[in-house]
């Protein structure tokens, strides 16, 4: 069994599918919140790293980002899985020599389609759930796998995987995440009505793609065969 630790980064954040699949792959669950002062695990006690997104900048003075940071260039070294997700992307992008910053194409929000950056395929494409208005430039070296029309969507470097989306969303964690920033979004001109509707027209379906990218990961891990 391996101990996977999943760094969150507001109270109310659950791993989601993250978790289920996790469950479903036999591994245990660990979560770290780092910005209430929690420590990060020692990395001879995990066997992988899920970092998940959350409400702050990753270019915002927080000394457990700073932290955060130096966790996830240690265990990506000690060639720990590494899974980055939204804000964890952009920790990690840091974290390995790239940047993160405000998005120049604004806040992108709902059901997107990502579309593989290499001619054959990366196994990252397909339909996901996003949220976010800040971007990352990926480190040297990283090989960009995916795309939107707006924004790089996904990069891998050694044993991580960045992401700039949301596979571990549930239709629940939407309607939270919309009934806190519905009102704000709105005032900005977002049809938060059309981007619930994509929200449950998604899981309606069975959010297929995000299940399939997490089983595709755990997978590997579970079977010794990582590959990013």
């Amino acid at each position: 069994m391996t101990t996977v630790a999943v760094l969150t980064h507001v109270d109310e954040a659950v791993g989601g599918l993250v978790e289920e699949t996790a469950r479903e792959h036999g591994h245990a669950y660990r979560t770290v919140r780092p910005y209430r002062g929690e420590a990060f695990p020692a990395l001879d006690e995990i066997g992988a790293v899920v970092a998940l997104g959350g409400p702050q900048a990753a270019y915002e003075d927080h000394p457990y980002l700073a932290e955060e940071e130096r966790f996830l260039r240690d265990a990506v070294h000690a060639g720990l899985p590494v899974l980055a997700i939204c804000l964890g992307s952009q920790v990690l992008a840091r974290a390995l020599g790239g940047c993160a910053r405000p998005g120049e194409a604004g806040l992108e929000a709902g059901v997107i389609r990502v579309r593989s950056a290499a001619p054959a395929g990366t196994g990252v494409e397909g339909e996901y759930f996003s949220f976010h208005s800040d971007t990352m430039t990926p480190p040297p070296g990283a090989e960009i796998l995916a795309e939107s029309d707006r924004y790089v969507q996904a990069w891998t470097l050694g044993t991580a995987l960045a992401i700039q989306f949301h596979p571990e969303m549930t239709l629940d964690g939407v309607q939270d995440l919309l009934a806190v920033e519905g009102p704000k979004l709105e005032r900005f001109g977002v049809d938060v009505a059309a981007v619930r509707a994509d929200a449950e027209r998604y899981f309606a379906c069975g959010a297929r793609d995000s299940r399939a990218l997490l089983d595709r990961w755990f997978h590997d891990i579970a079977t010794a065969r990582f590959r990013h």
